[in-house]
């Protein structure tokens, strides 16, 4: 392991999708979606994020398009777009802090979804890459990849 370590960021990308019977106006909708992306801020640091990298949300109803961007730990959300009426709708979230685990942070979105927006469907989306333990490079997409081997990474 290195010093550097600590400094790779732990990425979580999602997709959740549900619906609200009956619909809700665009502006309570929108509301209810800035109050989840605050909850994984603020869910980020209670993990043990040092950092926030982002915390982006991108929402499709069948009346509109909204985005969403927290960067600091206080939870603070810009958004921009918005909802119509909004009844079915999916939500992609991203994540990228230092400090939590992937595990750790899949289980925070887990549960703050299930308090939220309850009845959800949740997709969590793993990284393929490299197993071995003493490669620190995020982008190495070799499952096979062995350290004494032909290694590409730039910690090497």
């Amino acid at each position: 392991m290195t010093e550097d370590k600590e400094y790779i960021p732990t990425p979580l990308a999602a997709d959740i999708s549900g619906s609200f019977s009956p619909p809700l106006e665009g502006l309570e909708a929108g509301m209810r979606f800035e109050e989840l992306l605050k909850a994984l801020t603020l869910g980020s640091v209670e993990a043990g994020a040092w950092s926030i990298g982002h915390v982006k949300g991108v929402v499709e109803a069948e009346d509109g398009f909204m985005s969403m961007s927290s960067t600091t730990d206080d939870g603070k959300v810009r958004s921009k777009g918005e909802l119509g009426p909004t009844g079915d709708w999916t939500m992609t979230v991203n994540v990228i802090v230092f400090g939590p685990d992937a595990d750790e942070l899949e289980t925070m979105l887990l549960d703050k979804v299930s308090a939220l927006l309850p009845g959800s469907e949740v997709e969590v989306y793993h990284a393929e890459g490299c197993e071995d333990p003493d490669c620190f490079d995020p982008f190495c997409r070799r499952p096979e990849h062995s350290h004494e081997d032909d290694c590409d990474c730039d910690r090497c």
